[in-house]
C-alpha cells in the first residue's frame, strides 16, 4: 500500500472528545464560553486550549485516572495491526493532547504508535501546554496539513477523521474517510471521501479498491 494514513483521535479512534471530555470534569464553566468562541472560528484551537487548560485546577495525574477509562472503538486495534503488519506508514494526527492518548492507547495494549499532538506538562502544579507541531501559518494547536505532509515523506496522505480538525486536512489530503461533522464539510466542499461508521468499513474498502487496482493492472 503505497500511501500514508492520517488518523484523527478525538471522536475517531476514541469514542468520545477526551479534551472535552477532561474540561468538562475539571475546568471552571468559563471553558464554554471559550468554545464557542473558538467554534465560531473568531480564534485558533492553539489559543482556545491554551486558555481552556489555564481553568484546570487539578493535578496532571488525576486527569489521567479519568481519562484511562475512555473507550476507543475497538475495530482500530485489529486495523492498526494489520497497517503494522503490511508495514503501511500512519500517525495518529491529534488537535489535543499527546499524553491523553498514549496513556489511553496504553489501556489497549496499543503502546509505541506514532503520536502527533500537543504536550501537556504540569509544572510547579500547574498545567502548562506546549505546541511543538504548530505552524506559523496556521492557529492550530497541531497543523495536520503540514505534519501530515512531512511525516508521508512524498506519499499519498489518506486521511480518516470525523470534526473540525480535520477540515483542513480534508481540503488538501488525496482521500478521505469521514463521518459526522467532516461528512459534511467535505459534500459542502466537494471533496471526495467515503463514509465510514468504524475501521471495518475502511478495511473492506481499501480491500475494494485493492481488488480495482489489481484488475485494472
Amino acid at each position: 500500500m503505497d500511501y500514508f494514513f492520517a488518523i484523527d483521535f478525538d471522536g475517531t479512534v476514541a469514542k468520545s472528545d477526551v479534551t472535552d471530555a477532561v474540561l468538562e470534569m475539571f475546568a471552571l464553566p468559563k471553558w464554554l464560553e471559550i468554545e464557542q468562541i473558538w467554534q465560531q472560528g473568531m480564534i485558533g484551537s492553539q489559543e482556545c486550549l491554551s486558555k481552556q487548560f489555564a481553568l484546570i485546577d487539578a493535578p496532571l495525574a488525576e486527569i489521567l485516572t479519568f481519562v484511562k477509562d475512555i473507550e476507543i472503538d475497538t475495530t482500530f486495534i485489529e486495523f492498526v495491526r494489520q497497517l503494522q503488519q503490511e508495514e503501511v506508514p500512519f500517525a495518529i494526527i491529534s488537535d489535543g493532547f499527546q499524553v491523553f492518548i498514549e496513556y489511553i492507547l496504553a489501556q489497549n495494549g496499543l503502546s509505541g504508535l506514532p503520536v502527533i499532538a500537543n504536550e501537556l506538562r504540569s509544572v510547579n502544579k500547574k498545567l502548562v501546554t506546549t505546541y511543538p507541531y504548530s505552524y506559523a501559518r496556521c492557529k492550530a494547536g497541531t497543523c495536520k496539513c503540514h505534519t501530515a505532509k512531512k511525516a508521508a515523506q512524498g506519499l499519498p496522505v489518506y486521511l480518516i477523521g470525523d470534526g473540525r480538525s480535520d477540515f483542513c486536512l480534508a481540503s488538501v489530503a488525496d482521500f478521505v474517510y469521514a463521518k459526522a461533522n467532516l461528512v459534511d464539510y467535505c459534500i459542502q466542499e466537494n471533496i471526495p471521501h467515503y463514509v465510514y461508521t468504524d475501521f471495518r468499513d475502511i478495511k473492506e474498502n481499501l480491500r475494494r479498491q485493492q481488488i480495482e487496482k489489481n484488475v485494472i493492472a
